[in-house]
């Protein structure tokens, strides 16, 4: 090794390096791109029931929740490691996530030693090979994605097709819930990796009923919903605009109104920014009126809810799973379409859409939930889907067999 290398890996360089052009600057450096890869290059010790986690929010959520839960529900002899952002979201982040799991902060070299002596590597996104960390035979990386039928197109920027190409190369196995998915797979970054078609593990809630009613009444306390199962909760929650596309609000006040009429019951609405958007999103809470943005883990809200209002956002494709009505308010559908762009024609989905709130009202008036269920039905043959409520078991009866 030469005086050089051995500086950078064993001297001042190397171990400040991490905190201070990582963790501090929160850039994707050179120097420290530099210091994991002659560090990180060669292999460690796995640990080999060691697994690590990471959600694109950096939180207990999406995918990675429910297969850690499903882990710990079945006592598994497993070490699980996950991130937390920062110091100053530690606290918060600790208190989602179950004491069984270690946390260590993001983008430092507690982050990579975990990922480098980890077995298994759990991610719903690109999280993985965002920061030049390299994989070594003997290590399997999952990713579960954090869509499924969602229907806009998957893509980024010319850095963020990088990651995804370099994805491909590294990613041993995709979870998929449907042949739509797989195909959309194909198409974008995973080109040769195998599937699990297991289904994704997040839905598995929608397929069991006590769990459902679990969650329905956190929200209810959360929210501070009394009599909550005589009330009719509606959630918005649009998806974040990236280009010329702008957010049209609505009159909540005014959709109150007509669902009351419709439902003949007292409605509370809850409104869910994006988290891209929290900060800045913001209006004025009231008894009926509520800020859903930092509830937490989306999928942990949807069980509480008894109608879904949304655009182009995917969570909306795992809602339908629970039969409950779902409408889109689209006012800048032609605009979105041109910029972002489609898997599938939207009239082709079972939810009413609406441009302008008139029409979103009268799509309330009009709406036939029979109707609604067979198309719903005949979306999902359509698609392939192959969701039946025992994904988690699935993957973690898979994460066995690559542990040994």
């Amino acid at each position: 090794m030469s005086k050089l290398t051995t500086y950078l890996v064993q001297g001042n360089l190397f171990r400040h390096g991490f905190d201070f052009f990582d963790r501090r600057l929160k850039i994707d450096s050179a120097i420290g791109w530099l210091t994991r890869k002659l560090y990180y290059g060669k292999p460690k010790k796995i640990v080999n029931n060691r697994i690590f986690v990471m959600s694109y929010d950096k939180d207990f959520s999406c995918n990675p929740r429910y297969i850690v839960e499903e882990l710990i529900r079945q006592k598994k002899d497993v070490e699980i490691i996950s991130v937390y952002d920062n110091e100053y979201t530690f606290a918060e982040t600790r208190r989602h996530y179950p004491p069984e799991v270690k946390l260590v902060e993001f983008r430092t070299k507690a982050m990579y030693d975990a990922m480098a002596t980890s077995r298994i590597w759990i991610d719903n996104a690109l999280n993985m090979v965002w920061y030049g960390m390299p994989k070594h035979e003997g290590q399997y990386y999952l990713n579960t994605w954090h869509g499924s039928l969602g229907i806009k197109r998957l893509g980024g920027n010319r850095k963020w097709m990088n990651r995804a190409a370099k994805a491909n190369k590294v990613t041993d196995y995709c979870i998929t819930n449907s042949t739509f998915e797989e195909n959309v797979f194909r198409e974008t970054f995973w080109k040769d990796v195998p599937f699990l078609k297991f289904g994704h593990a997040r839905n598995d809630i929608f397929f069991n009923e006590e769990r459902m009613k679990e969650k329905r009444r956190l929200v209810e306390r959360y929210f501070d919903i009394d009599g909550g199962n005589e009330k009719l909760i509606v959630l918005y929650a649009p998806t974040f605009r990236e280009n010329s596309s702008k957010y049209v609000p609505l009159d909540f006040e005014k959709l109150k109104n007509v669902l009351e009429k419709k439902y003949n019951k007292e409605v509370i609405i809850i409104v869910r920014a994006h988290n891209k958007d929290r900060v800045t999103w913001g209006f004025k809470e009231n008894d009926w009126l509520k800020d859903g943005s930092f509830y937490g883990d989306m999928q942990e809200l949807l069980p509480g809810i008894d109608i879904g209002i949304s655009d182009y956002s995917s969570w909306v494709f795992d809602y339908m799973l629970t039969n409950r009505p779902v409408f889109l308010y689209t006012p800048d559908l032609e605009l979105y379409d041109q910029e972002r762009g489609f898997y599938y024609p939207i009239d082709t989905t079972p939810f009413p859409i609406a441009k302008t709130q008139d029409e979103l009202e009268e799509a309330f008036e009009d709406f036939d939930e029979e109707t609604y269920k067979k198309g719903v039905k005949a979306f999902l043959d359509d698609k392939g889907c192959y969701e039946d409520g025992r994904a988690c078991e699935r993957i973690v009866e898979e994460i066995e067999k690559l542990i040994k």
